[in-house]
């Protein structure tokens, strides 16, 4: 049966208005949940990288510190935002001397004798070698700071009294301002260490940052520049406190037993979320640390 034109039937005004409603309200909605999943997301990328600078701060200052050993002299300068300190940059064993006994030879890093040299930056000229030394007037023995008078050269073959598979294996030698003492021979335990220092500062983005630089007396400008560690971090956002050994403040490096440190974070943007104030994240972290003896 043929279709008349009477018996088509469309939608109707009422009927294409309320569906434009429906649609602008769904969609208005759909719109809303994607900025605030956006929000979202971005407020939680904020708060994970405040919380990431404040774990690399701690990190980092804990890893150095704790390895100081401050009545040894390890600490040169502090204050409150700031502390000088001996860093660890390596150790090995020492397997040989020349007659001056100021050239110590000890097992390169391709050496086949694993695990024996390791350093996180190569020794150079102004760098600092602690030789473990035997004493009959202290408790036996103690660390000894040698300063270095070259960087690292090739080493000549191991002596015969020290413990390797292959006596002309591969070394490295040093050479050092004074010579060592005769109680010091092959087998005795070598750390390396530089001057450096940790400090809040600002930089040129205009954010503070927890800094490092090291030192060496050497180079025409000693202290090199400053470098980003972990940030950024609140205005005077890093604070030492060096207690002695009854737990009180003290000015003294050589009395420092515990540094206690708080650090407080900012994050980088505002965060805005649905019923929260909008406003900077801001974090805070309280740690102690304990110097080794």
């Amino acid at each position: 049966m043929p279709m008349t034109r009477g018996s088509l039937r469309g939608f109707t005004l009422i009927e294409l208005v309320i569906g434009l409603v429906v649609a602008a309200v769904v969609g208005a909605t759909a719109i809303s949940i994607a900025v605030r999943q956006e929000h979202l997301a971005f407020a939680l990328e904020q708060i994970i990288e405040t919380r990431r600078a404040l774990r690399e701060g701690v990190d980092a200052l804990r890893y150095d510190l704790r390895a100081t050993s401050p009545p040894r002299g390890g600490i040169y300068a502090m204050g409150d935002t700031y502390v000088e300190f001996r860093m660890a940059t390596g150790f090995s064993i020492l397997c040989g001397l020349d007659s001056s006994r100021t050239l110590l030879v000890f097992p390169s890093r391709s050496s086949s004798v694993a695990n024996l040299t390791s350093w996180i930056s190569a020794p150079e000229a102004g760098d600092t070698v602690m030789v473990f030394t035997a004493h009959a007037d202290a408790d036996s023995a103690r660390w000894d700071a040698y300063a270095m008078a070259s960087a690292t050269t090739s080493g000549r073959g191991c002596s015969a009294d020290f413990r390797a598979p292959d006596a002309t294996a591969s070394t490295m030698a040093v050479r050092l301002t004074t010579p060592v003492p005769r109680g010091v021979g092959p087998g005795a335990a070598l750390r390396f260490v530089r001057r450096a220092r940790y400090e809040l500062y600002k930089s040129a983005d205009g954010g503070w940052y927890l800094g490092f630089r090291d030192c060496l007396a050497t180079r025409a400008t000693p202290c090199a520049i400053v470098q980003p560690v972990s940030g950024p971090y609140s205005v005077g956002g890093m604070r030492f406190v060096f207690r002695d050994s009854a737990d009180a403040p003290t000015a003294d490096p050589n009395r420092v037993t515990r540094i206690d440190v708080m650090m407080r974070a900012a994050s980088a943007a505002r965060l805005h979320l649905p019923g929260i104030r909008p406003g900077v994240f801001v974090d805070s972290v309280l740690f102690t640390i304990r110097p080794r003896r």
